[in-house]
């Protein structure tokens, strides 16, 4: 996957390595699955208006998201997800 500001990461076989976060450095794989139930809650939080929301790497740091980038977020995980279908 070609880099953007946002998220980095690659394809595997039937899943997404995460490698960075806003340019932070993590290692997550994402599922189909999780990806679709990634992409159902940014849906979900972006129609009811939320303005931010907290993202944690590594399972310790919080990482703030603006509206914007969530937005970015849902189109980029939903880009990736047609792609593993």
């Amino acid at each position: 996957m070609e880099e953007n500001r946002l998220i980095v990461g690659e394809i595997e076989e039937d899943a997404f390595v995460l490698t960075q976060f806003k340019h932070m450095n993590t290692q997550s794989v994402i599922s189909k699955e999780r990806l679709e139930a990634i992409c159902d809650y940014l849906l979900k939080i972006l129609e009811n208006g939320e303005q931010e929301n907290f993202i944690t790497l590594n399972d310790q740091l919080p990482v703030r998201v603006n509206h914007a980038e969530m937005e970015e977020m849902l189109a980029i995980f939903m880009n990736i997800r047609g792609m593993l279908n």
